[in-house]
């Protein structure tokens, strides 16, 4: 593959969850790609409808001649390994930072529980407050790319 390309084109738009999803898995797994934002680029709306029975279905991934419509984040990980094992930094499952997500998640739980039963619902609400930012920062540090963008990159 040519330095210049990158292994996956993904075609996106806007407030959709599955490509929020899909942005995530492939920032944990180091994977660079291009995002095509079809509400940005008319002819990456129109090639998304070529592949999607003339609907606007996203994500759509390709990699290199395949696409995919509305794949699964893994499921796209583990085509790229097969297919190009170089392209994927971490193919971990279970990478660290989705570990930490959950434990703060489970942290909570057992918090509440414990404390609003003893008459101390208002430490409750604080020491769910603050876990509930902790969970919101592993997130968004979750969906930050780990690779430099693209030159196609956008959005």
């Amino acid at each position: 593959m040519d330095k210049d390309e990158t292994a996956v084109d993904v075609y996106w738009r806007r407030g959709c969850g599955f490509c929020a999803s899909m942005r995530t898995a492939l920032a944990e797994a180091g994977v660079e790609a291009r995002w095509h934002d079809i509400w940005a680029d008319p002819d990456s709306a129109a090639f998304v409808r070529s592949v999607a029975g003339g609907n606007e279905t996203v994500p759509t991934v390709q990699l290199g001649d395949e696409v995919l419509v509305a794949p699964r984040p893994r499921a796209v990980i583990d085509q790229l390994v097969d297919a190009d094992p170089e392209a994927v930094v971490d193919a971990r499952r279970w990478p660290p930072l989705r570990i930490a997500q959950w434990i703060t998640v489970a942290a909570v739980v057992v918090a509440w529980n414990a404390l609003t039963p003893a008459g101390q619902a208002a430490l409750g609400w604080i020491v769910g407050g603050g876990v509930l930012a902790a969970f919101v920062a592993v997130r968004r540090r979750r969906a930050r790319v780990r690779t430099r963008p693209t030159s196609g990159q956008s959005g």
